[in-house]
């Protein structure tokens, strides 16, 4: 973890430059996991395993219960509420992957789909489908042995990846119609791809939702309802989550004095501060920097 963290838009790399793959896991965990809303060019493809999930893709909440896979395609804003206790892996890729040396109409489709998105619902691959098992094995495959460095594991990855896409092709994932996007839905989600950006940049000011609601040239009222519809929380839920999130961070990552991170990361009440951060974590800011935090949660946060 080289310094903190930047949600919303992300510039780490998933892999490396000639292996742009990556897989992440999240198991067991002892309270609430929200990873932040964001978008990234790479394709993700998630892995629910058991327990409940929260999804927001593409400014809708789904509640999904595993076993589930779901394919989140590149730069579509989604954020993954992962309950206590709930299993959950994923792999993310850029599409170079899978590139073929050749032309290849089906090739085209899939980077059609894959770098576009849908704006109806996140496809899904559910348990009471035929395809299922034979995904969910090969995900599976993908996810546990993603890191590795072999040159043969690596070629194994690359066939299953292209099997699964090609189990999701054959069953019609990536062609339904209520997939396709249109100008009215990159207007209004690049519209709150801004509007996070923003807050993103002010969220240690006194930042409040008249700011945010005269950025986006609305009144009060409508903001709220279009945010909260569009992030799945509300806008003082959402800036008090980034503010715990970045302030989770510095707490494991230096020295600083617990008050002085809460205020810097936006908090003026130190108290408040104290009683947010046990109940998203589970335990004080000081239990949370004894127990370097990653040990439950921040590798995992840290790399999406």
């Amino acid at each position: 973890m080289a310094g903190l963290r930047k949600e919303l838009k992300e510039t780490i790399r998933h892999g490396s430059n000639v292996y742009p793959l990556a897989g992440y896991i999240c198991r067991g965990k002892r309270f609430n996991i929200n990873i932040g809303m964001h978008w990234h060019p790479e394709v993700e493809i998630n892995r629910f395993e058991s327990g409940d999930f929260v999804y927001n893709y593409a400014m809708k909440e789904y509640k999904i219960q595993g076993p589930c896979i779901a394919i989140c395609p590149g730069n579509v804003l989604h954020n993954l509420m992962i309950k206590r206790g709930a299993n959950q892996s994923s792999v993310v890729f850029n599409l170079s992957m899978i590139e073929f040396s050749y032309f290849d109409e089906v090739q085209g489709q899939l980077y059609k789909f894959l770098t576009e998105g849908g704006k109806q619902m996140p496809p899904l691959i559910t348990k009471d489908m035929e395809c299922f098992e034979r995904a969910d094995k090969l995900l599976a495959f993908i996810i546990e042995n993603a890191n590795k460095t072999g040159g043969a594991i690596r070629l194994r990855i690359k066939a299953h990846l292209i099997e699964l896409l090609a189990i999701m092709y054959e069953n019609g994932i990536f062609l339904s119609e209520s997939l396709s996007k249109n100008d009215e839905f990159e207007h209004k989600q690049q519209k709150i791809k801004d509007l996070l950006t923003f807050i993103n940049e002010h969220y240690a000011e006194k930042i409040t939702m008249n700011d945010a609601a005269n950025y986006l040239k609305v009144s009060r009222q409508y903001f709220c309802r279009y945010f909260k519809k569009s992030t799945g929380m509300s806008f003082v839920d959402f800036i008090n989550d980034l503010r715990l999130r970045r302030a989770s961070q510095e707490i494991v990552l230096t020295s600083k004095s617990i008050t002085d991170i809460a205020l810097d990361h936006g908090f003026d009440n130190i108290g408040y501060f104290f009683k947010l951060f046990k109940l998203k974590f589970g335990q004080t800011p000081l239990s949370y920097r004894k127990n370097k935090g990653g040990q439950d949660f921040e590798e995992d946060d840290d790399t999406y």
